[in-house]
């Protein structure tokens, strides 16, 4: 063979080896990896999806303007590729798959709810990207959200909120920690008053929703359960300080398991804990027993640990989980 004919081959294999690495680099399946589709950003490990976190504003059909909402994460997977959040429910539409905000606050001697938007005082929506981080061991999405108060026709920023949410790469189940800082941007005090609900909160399926008064026992409500290390029905579970929480949901013959667990970092820790006895959904709220105030400048920063799963994990594994260090 001539020797230009060897030098073209050799040549060649090496730019087809850079190529394959440079193509198996950007499309590193075995990564955590973050898509953006227009509209939302989706986590996903080994091409499952995780998360989707939603960053323009949601509107579906026949709902009223005020529900719009921007900043919050629905779906929320299982690792099977179950949705086990609602964005927009039926009932409680201002619910929005996993989402933050306070309830009771007073703002310029001024009423303001961030929640329940239907109130027109408040609501809370995506500002910016901060960062996008993939890497074989994590992945890391960093957010910002703004908390807005509707005083006199004007929509005054109030609290400026950072996601941090770093997933770490493991399919069975999803694991994945979530820091909230909020930082009071405002020239004036907030004061986030004592109050039964409010915080980081989770909306299951409407499947899964109870009519009023009619559970009566979590035993007659084999398709969907809220337990905790100290208790076995959502009923005992409200308002107590447990370890950690476990949503357990069922459509058909398709199961599902959100597990989230307060770390021992967080300034009101333990946290406790708000359970609906009818709609499927829970919150770590901090202002159950009192509330406190956000000074200017001010920041309140909580963190928590997310796991969602297929099947039901033991509690020594969600415990084993609970104290890992990635």
């Amino acid at each position: 063979m001539e020797l230009y004919k060897v030098y073209y081959i050799l040549i060649s294999i090496f730019f087809l080896q850079v190529g394959v690495y440079a193509q198996e680099s950007e499309f590193d399946h075995s990564a955590v990896v973050f898509e953006d589709d227009g509209s939302a950003i989706i986590a996903k490990i080994k091409n499952k999806p995780v998360f989707q976190y939603n960053y323009k504003t949601q509107m579906p059909d026949n709902t009223m303007e005020y529900y719009k909402r921007s900043g919050f994460i629905h779906p929320l997977y299982s690792p099977d590729g179950a949705v086990i959040t609602e964005g927009f429910p039926e009932k409680h539409t201002h619910h929005h798959g996993m989402f933050s905000a306070w309830v009771n606050t007073k703002f310029r001697n001024e009423k303001i709810d961030f929640w329940n938007q239907q109130e027109k005082t408040g609501t809370v929506v995506f500002k910016e990207i901060l960062e996008v981080l993939s890497e074989k061991k994590y992945g890391q999405l960093k957010t910002k959200q703004q908390h807005l108060a509707f005083i006199a026709g004007d929509k005054i920023p109030v609290l400026e909120e950072i996601w941090t949410l770093k997933v770490y790469n493991s399919i069975a189940p999803f694991i994945w920690d979530i820091t909230i800082e909020q930082k009071n941007i405002s020239s004036s005090n907030l004061q986030i008053l004592k109050y039964h609900y409010g915080g980081l909160a989770f909306r299951g399926r409407d499947e899964w929703y109870r009519e009023e008064n009619t559970l009566q026992t979590e035993d007659t409500d084999v398709d969907f359960k809220v337990t905790t290390n100290f208790h076995q029905s959502r009923l005992d579970a409200n308002h107590s300080i447990p370890d950690w929480v476990l949503m357990y949901g069922r459509i058909g013959k398709t199961a599902m398991n959100l597990i989230v667990i307060p770390l021992s970092t967080n300034p009101e820790y333990p946290d406790y804990l708000r359970v609906h006895p009818d709609f499927p959904y829970f919150c770590f709220t901090p202002v159950v027993k009192k509330g406190f105030d956000l000074k200017p400048s001010e920041t309140f920063k909580t963190r928590y640990r997310i796991i969602t799963a297929t099947q039901t994990p033991s509690e020594q594994m969600i415990k084993d989980i609970a104290n890992k260090k990635f």
